[in-house]
């Protein structure tokens, strides 16, 4: 049966200026060069009349009314339905500040840059749906664990702490091992033109994007995996990032070049073999807005910062954090959950970055034969941890704007990404 499917993608630059601060730590760094280009990556697929577009940013995280934004004019100029329009940020922690709530006051965000972003946003979709041809897709997946951990210990007094706090204190109380696991799965989709040339490589995987803590600009590892796959395939593919659940997964002792070119070996090993899907591919979104509770700040949270072992000057930081929350007068924020299809494969986005314990349930109770969930994408709420992760303290239960919605809260948005995912799956 010939294929159904149209696909075109593009890539448009997005770099600032150089001396821009860099995010990604409690205090910023100013930009001295460029490793590499930050860009929006953007494929559309057209299938049976149904058009849905995936767009990744080069970009720590960026929020919902910058996002919307950005869906608002992309939809203008294509017709795309805002619903079909999904984006996700790399988490890059090479790239600038975007967002308010990264433990700094937009003194450090340069606004003149940030109000390009939909313009330029709009441009890589239009672009990509300009570009649509007749394709093919097909799916690989491959695996990859030894570069990698789950950067939280737990300990014996059920205080779980970060791989990189551990300075003091805890050498009186035995260790348990790693508080949660690790995801080594790569999964891989890529569409080929009729010649049988890639136009587009999607691939997911969860892993912290900040082995690059460098002072020019960066996408990280993934942008490392995009040059070896251009490489391999050619300059005219465009390889796009769905970051996973990474949220307590950081690398192990290896550079963003070292992980880079790790994962695109699998990926390349793996499209070596590729054989393209027959028949019909479906597709499909869904998008919902619920409301998310905050996290309870009522009890001691000063000594929840003092056990996180972080030093005294960076304690004031989460201590002002904890300050300025309590001052607010708003406890929840609306926010959106996405799911979008590919045949068989269903995508889940959360507005944050995602325990890979979540990430797990996702996978194991989606009615796709494949789910990937791809967080930082809609939105940004900061850390969604685990009941667990939030009893036992450690930096991503610290009280700051980065990291506000309660467990209640992420398991409501977990469970509407499975509403989603099923209705998907037995839609027509």
């Amino acid at each position: 049966m010939k294929s159904n499917l149209l696909v075109g993608a593009a890539e448009v630059d997005i770099t600032p200026v150089i001396g821009t601060a860099l995010s990604g730590s409690l205090t910023p760094r100013s930009s001295i060069g460029i490793s590499d280009p930050l860009t929006f990556k953007a494929v559309v697929l057209e299938s049976d009349g149904v058009k849905i577009a995936y767009v990744l940013a080069d970009l720590i995280a960026l929020e919902r009314e910058t996002g919307d934004a950005m869906v608002a004019l992309a939809s203008s100029r294509t017709g795309i339905p805002p619903s079909n329009i999904v984006w996700a940020a790399s988490h890059t922690h090479t790239g600038p500040y975007t967002i308010q709530s990264i433990f700094k006051n937009d003194k450090v965000i340069d606004q003149a840059w940030m109000n390009l972003l939909p313009e330029k946003f709009a441009k890589a979709v239009e672009l990509a749906n300009e570009a649509r041809r007749p394709a093919r897709m097909c799916r690989e997946r491959g695996y990859h664990s030894g570069m990698i951990h789950n950067r939280r210990l737990k300990f014996k007094d059920g205080r779980e702490i970060n791989t990189w706090l551990l300075h003091q204190g805890e050498d009186e109380v035995q260790c348990l091992g790693a508080a949660a696991p690790i995801d080594p799965e790569v999964g891989i989709v890529s569409f080929d033109d009729e010649q049988g040339v890639p136009i587009a490589i999607l691939w997911h995987y969860s892993l912290h994007t900040n082995a690059n803590f460098g002072l020019r600009f960066s996408a990280d590892y993934p942008g490392v995996v995009a040059g070896r796959i251009r490489e391999r395939f050619g300059p005219g593919v465009v390889p796009i990032f769905l970051p996973g659940a990474e949220a307590d997964i950081n690398p192990y002792y290896v550079t963003y070049r070292q992980i880079g070119d790790a994962l695109a070996q699998v990926i390349i090993d793996r499209l070596e073999k590729r054989r393209p899907s027959k028949g019909v591919t479906k597709l499909g979104a869904l998008k919902a807005e619920v409301t998310v509770p905050w996290r309870d700040l009522s009890d001691d949270q000063d000594k929840r910062i003092r056990n996180s072992q972080w030093s005294p000057a960076d304690q004031k930081v989460f201590q002002n954090e904890l300050k300025l929350l309590r001052k607010m007068k708003i406890r929840e924020d609306k926010t959106i959950i996405q799911v979008w299809r590919m045949g068989e494969i269903g995508f889940a986005s959360l507005p944050g970055e995602l325990f890979l314990e979540w990430g797990l349930k996702i996978k194991a109770e989606s009615p796709f034969p494949w789910t990937f969930p791809v967080e930082l994408g809609g939105d940004c709420l900061g850390y969604l941890v685990t009941k667990q992760a939030w009893e036992a303290g450690g930096y991503e239960s610290l009280p700051s704007r980065w990291a506000r919605p309660s467990v209640a809260g992420v398991g409501l948005m977990v469970d509407t990404a499975l509403d989603l995912l099923n209705r998907l799956w037995k839609s027509p």
